[in-house]
């Protein structure tokens, strides 16, 4: 869906902020979609390097949450950028993200982190630069807003967002991050003109975000479901590979790699088949199709015969 800012909308899917970082040039990292806050279901990710938690909008003066304390970026060193166009959040949340991990050299192939040459000149270029400024100077690169919008769902129509002033604001979704930096848990919202410290870290940063999370969750009425929680973690893959190698791994262990490497490698396959067909518009082939077949007159002979079915039900029906 187009938008007058230059930013089209993207899904909150996994393989879709997997597959932005990577096309961005970020290496090491992989993406998961969480369906429970237990300790089991984190267990299975560990490290997890950051969340990303999507909501319902509700705008800040009907927002019942309320918890953290705002700081300054620039004093406590930590990356943030505002979101300053519309649909942009999904990327800004990735990116206030991912610019805050700590990049790793590994002595195994495919292990290190890396946030890649283009993050890296930006973040070397916006040193000392307010949040403001760090969101239109991301707002502005061509190539991630290009790989951006190259998940965003394909249309036929344009739709001018002003032409609808009374639109219902429950149907706007915002991205924000959670994230550890220098000991300490952090909510990096976009929307907000300060990131905002919330705990110490400890010994799992995650304990207390989860909480967090938990808390935003209880401030919506019950039964409300229009949540999606991303955990940025190490890619597994590779760790997986190099302990299958383990010549001490027993039966039952090997077992257990070789099933958790399946069940990976089919989690990218199925991730690279569904960014495949985001990416390619289908919409002029079909439109092309329904033409063609118009002037062929296959839609009338079609539409002839589906009348004349019709009629012959209404007959047959009328003699019973």
């Amino acid at each position: 869906m187009e938008d007058p800012s230059g930013w089209n909308l993207i899904e909150s899917d996994p393989s879709v902020f997997e597959q932005l970082l990577v096309d961005v040039g970020v290496e090491g990292l992989q993406v998961d979609e969480l369906y429970s806050l237990d300790e089991e279901t984190f267990d299975q990710l560990k490290p997890v390097k950051a969340f990303i938690f999507l909501f319902r909008w509700v705008g800040k003066e009907q927002d019942g949450y309320k918890a953290g304390i705002e700081v300054d970026p620039q004093d406590c060193g930590i990356f943030f950028a505002n979101q300053v166009v519309n649909n942009a959040c999904g990327t800004m949340a990735a990116l206030n993200a991912v610019m805050n991990i700590p990049e790793v050299d590994s002595e195994y192939q495919g292990e290190s982190i890396k946030i890649g040459p283009e993050l890296q000149r930006m973040k070397e270029f916006s040193m000392g630069m307010d949040s403001v400024n760090l969101g239109h100077l991301i707002s502005s690169n061509p190539l991630i807003r290009e790989i951006h919008n190259s998940f965003s769902r394909s249309t036929p129509f344009t739709f001018d967002p002003s032409s609808n002033p009374d639109a219902d604001p429950s149907d706007a979704y915002h991205f924000v991050t959670y994230a550890p930096f220098n000991g300490l848990v952090y909510e990096l919202d976009g929307l907000r003109e300060k990131p905002l410290m919330h705990a110490a870290a400890l010994d799992d940063w995650t304990i207390p975000a989860r909480q967090i999370v938990q808390h935003r969750i209880n401030t919506y009425p019950e039964g409300q479901i229009h949540f999606s929680l991303l955990a940025i973690s190490d890619s597994r893959k590779p760790l997986l590979k190099r302990h299958l190698k383990d010549p001490t791994l027993s039966t039952s262990e090997k077992e257990d790699l070789s099933w958790r490497l399946k069940s990976e490698e089919h989690k990218t396959i199925q991730a690279t088949q569904d960014n495949a067909l985001r990416r390619n518009n289908l919409i002029p082939a079909v439109l092309g199709l329904l033409k063609a077949l118009g002037e062929s007159g296959v839609v009338d002979t079609l539409r002839e015969s589906s009348r004349k079915d019709r009629k012959v039900k209404k007959m047959r029906s009328g003699d019973e």
